[in-house]
This record gives C-alpha cells, sequence and structure tokens, in this order.
C-alpha cells in the first residue's frame, strides 16, 4: 500500500534529521584534542607591559617600594643579582611578578638573565607539557638582559 510508504519515508527522514543534528552538536560541544600552549608574545607582551610594585628592606633596614614595568623591573633585578647573590632587591621582584603570573593565567614563566645573574619567576612546565617561548633583550645598567617569557599548554 502506497501510505505505508509514505509514512516510512518520513520516519526515515525524521530520523536522518536527528542524527545529523546530534552529530554537529557533538562537534561543536566535546572539545578538541588542541593542546597547543598560548602565544608566548601575547604573553610576554601582557606580562612585560603589566606594571607592579616591588617591596624590600636595604642592608640598613630602610624600607623602599620600586614601581615599575615587569620587564625593567627584571632586567634590573637580573643585574642586581649578577652583582650580588641573594638581593632583597631580586627577591621583590620575584615576589611581584610572581603576583602578575598569577592574574595572568597561570601557565607562564619568566626568566631574566644578565650574566651569572638569573632570576625566574614562575613554575617551571610539567615534563609532559607542549612549550612554547619568546625571548626580549632589555638594557639595564650597561648591561643586556635575556628575558624569557615560556608558556605551556594544560
Amino acid at each position: 500500500m502506497v501510505v505505508s510508504r509514505a509514512v516510512s519515508t518520513v520516519l526515515d527522514a525524521s530520523l536522518a534529521v536527528l542524527l545529523v543534528s546530534a552529530a554537529a552538536v557533538a562537534l561543536v560541544a566535546i572539545p578538541g584534542g588542541d593542546q597547543r600552549p598560548p602565544d608566548p608574545d601575547a604573553a610576554a607582551r601582557t606580562v612585560l607591559a603589566s606594571t607592579t610594585t616591588a617591596e624590600y628592606q636595604t642592608a640598613n633596614g630602610t624600607k623602599r617600594a620600586v614601581t615599575g614595568r615587569v620587564d625593567t623591573l627584571l632586567a634590573h633585578a637580573a643585574v642586581a643579582e649578577h652583582r650580588s647573590t641573594h638581593s632583597p632587591f631580586a627577591s621583590a621582584v620575584e615576589r611581584a611578578v610572581s603576583d602578575v603570573l598569577a592574574d595572568a593565567d597561570g601557565r607562564v614563566a619568566v626568566v631574566a638573565s644578565a650574566g651569572d645573574g638569573t632570576v625566574r619567576v614562575g613554575e617551571r612546565p610539567p615534563p609532559s607539557a607542549s612549550v612554547a617561548a619568546v625571548a626580549h633583550d632589555a638594557v639595564a645598567e650597561n648591561h643586556t638582559v635575556t628575558i624569557t617569557v615560556r608558556t605551556w599548554s594544560a
């Protein structure tokens, strides 16, 4: 009979539309396996251009506070570490920059190097993570300082 054929066709078409819709929802709703790290250039622009304040106490007991861009403070902290290890200023900069990194997204680490002086801020990426990095040069007190910003996937 012709009527049963028409009902079957409508049922088949409805089922096909339902399956295609479910497939489209699954493609949009289920996250992909893309494990690329965040763009290190964007992270560097955000973090290094941020302003923060480093508060510390000098050897004679005087309390000081220095406010500046993260890249400038890191450069001067690396030079201070180059001149004398365990500089109170460098430690204060590490604490201040750590707060900036926590506000970023948590998967950013910064290393500033000047000669033998190195300032590291942020956690090391896990061994299984995909890591991307970008390096910037800065000048502090006639020293060239290399600031490396690393980002990684979760």
